[in-house]
């Protein structure tokens, strides 16, 4: 192939990459616009020129990362590695990840008990617990610390028993994708991917972190692993063992995050859309139509195990609600974007808004707390949300929702481009800084500051590592990522976003309908976030674990499965 041939390939085979390139510019000229210059009003010709910007550009990078892709990673793939047998690359990979969390764990022993882990240790302390945070992960917090103080006298052995098991659970799931990888003959790649997960900073600090996020990323992992591996082609029979495994991580996902039921629904959708579809389509060779019809048959059990698993995880968690008496959580956590694109057109018109529009906003966010507004974070206006009218005025709250959608839908945009900044732009740097407080260490986008109460109730800080302990609070506390020029990207949470999207555009160009089930899980998970109150490390973290496994996925590395375990 002539090197004229072999552009006119490489511009051909872009065309997936450069439209979420082009997607990803645009969007992120208009966070950046936002950030810099306030209540932007999107004007024709700026919208105009953004589009230009974005198509010239987004294409050449297009060009550039499937140059890179030709000449790279497809040599790597072609090395002609054979396919060995795979049984000890589980318990090796385990080990590895193990002794990669040993560091960071002896550092900042017995954990790191940030984030919300205070206030479910306060329901555990008082005997009174709330849906709030995950009921399942609060009794394995309880459990552990029963264990700690029942057999060492010490309830900071109880937080580091349930970071070792957290620990174990993560290793496990990143263990077994590294074992699929190399089972499909990909020795290379998955000897790569070992290392990169292994050397990943925020994997370490991730895994010893009490946080409900932790396990439901490893389920999260886990599902996405068993969803590649069961819809591919093969038969169903010999997959019975993951088919036990999907089950059981499902019901995980839904005990192990509230919200985790809602990014389901769009899988079972997908799938359900593409049985249908593949019902209707008829090969135009035998070959193909009983590939289809396998495909098919795979893709209709998974619908039936995550439907139940979804039911299963339901009924378990109303079980553990009566059981303990738990009170409901406030909605008001669902209602973080209506709450920002409210509070952000009262900043900004209040002396345009009706009387009516007033009153009304102000029953719903009391003491003035609109004008805390905060564009990265709902929490400051909240916490003064009273939410009682959205569910008992629910009638005025959408009128006037909607009313004021009509008149300002500049700020309800903003108001939504602004909160989800970090997950949009790939360069935005917010994301580490909405949590900082003037004078206090550890609430970076790396989170380690516990709470004062945890103190008062008898749980301390430990290390064994003291000089080590410093050393990883520069890169957690001060973000010292961002500082590394180049390579600080592949920290950044918007870089995720646009990777998924590129893998899912370019799945629809090659018609790999066995992309459907992961991509659409990860889908609906973003979904949830971007209605959530802010971005957060914890909250793309499920997101960002699985991008070394997606990959080989979409292209097509694993399509071709013997069932085989």
């Amino acid at each position: 192939m002539n090197k004229k041939d072999a552009f006119k390939k490489i511009r051909k085979n872009s065309t997936a990459i450069s439209i979420a390139c082009v997607i990803c510019i645009f969007l992120s000229i208009l966070t950046r616009t936002l950030c810099i210059r306030g209540n932007t009003e999107y004007s024709f010709l700026f919208v105009f020129v953004s589009v230009v910007a974005s198509v010239i550009s987004g294409r050449i990078l297009g060009i550039a990362a499937e140059f890179l892709y030709e000449t790279t990673y497809k040599n790597l793939k072609n090395r002609g590695i054979k396919e060995e047998k795979s049984w000890f690359v589980f318990p090796a990979a385990f080990a590895v990840f193990l002794l990669s969390y040993l560091p960071c764990f002896l550092a900042f022993y017995p954990g790191i008990a940030a984030y919300d882990s205070y206030v479910q240790i306060h329901q555990i302390f008082e005997n009174s617990f709330n849906d709030h945070h995950p009921l399942f992960h609060t009794l394995m917090i309880k459990a552990a610390l029963f264990v700690g103080e029942k057999m060492f006298q010490s309830l900071n052995a109880g937080i580091a028993l349930y970071v070792i098991v957290q620990c174990i659970l993560l290793a496990a799931v990143f263990a077994y994708g590294i074992y699929l990888l190399h089972k499909k003959g990909m020795k290379t790649y998955s000897f790569a991917a070992m290392i990169f997960i292994a050397i990943y900073p925020f994997n370490a600090f991730m895994a010893i972190s009490v946080t409900k996020d932790i396990p439901f990323s490893a389920f999260f992992l886990l599902n996405v692993l068993l969803l590649i591996r069961i819809v591919t082609k093969g038969n169903l029979k010999k997959k019975i063992p993951a088919a036990v495994l999907l089950f059981v991580s499902t019901i995980m996902c839904v005990l192990f995050r509230n919200n985790g039921k809602f990014a389901i629904i769009p899988l079972l959708f997908a799938l359900l859309v593409s049985v249908i579809a593949i019902t209707v389509f008829v090969g135009n060779r035998k070959e193909e139509k009983k590939d289809l019809v396998e495909i098919k048959k795979n893709m209709t059990a998974v619908i039936c195990i995550v439907s139940i698993g979804v039911f299963a995880g339901l009924i378990s968690l109303s079980i553990a609600s009566k059981a303990l008496s738990a009170q409901q959580g406030d909605k008001r956590e669902m209602l973080s974007v209506p709450i920002q694109q409210i509070a952000r057109t009262y900043v900004y018109h209040k002396d345009e808004l009706d009387e009516e529009s007033k009153a009304l906003i102000n029953e719903f966010i009391l003491y003035d707390g609109a004008d805390d507004y905060n564009p990265s974070i709902s929490d400051p206006v909240k916490s003064k949300t009273n939410t009682w009218v959205a569910v008992n005025k629910k009638k005025e709250f959408v009128k006037t929702y909607l009313k004021l959608f009509k008149k300002y839908p500049g700020d309800y945009i903003n108001a939504f481009l602004a909160l989800n900044a970090g997950f949009i732009d790939v360069g935005d740097e917010s994301h580490a800084h909405i949590n900082e407080s003037k004078g206090q260490k550890g609430l970076g986008y790396v989170q380690t500051k516990w709470s004062e109460t945890l103190y008062e109730r008898g749980f301390f800080e430990d290390s064994k590592l003291p000089a080590l302990k410093r050393t990883y609070g520069t890169f957690a506390n001060d973000n010292a990522y961002l500082k590394i020029p180049v390579i600080k990207y592949l920290f950044m949470p918007g870089i995720f976003l646009w990777i998924c999207a590129a893998l899912t555009i370019y799945s629809i160009k090659r018609k790999n309908i066995c992309a459907v089930a992961p991509l659409s899980l990860i889908a609906g998970y973003y979904a949830t976030m971007f209605f959530g109150p802010c971005v957060q490390l914890r909250y793309v973290y499920p997101v960002m674990i699985c991008v070394p496994f997606l990959l080989p996925m979409i292209f097509k590395e694993i399509q071709n499965d013997n069932g085989q375990e």
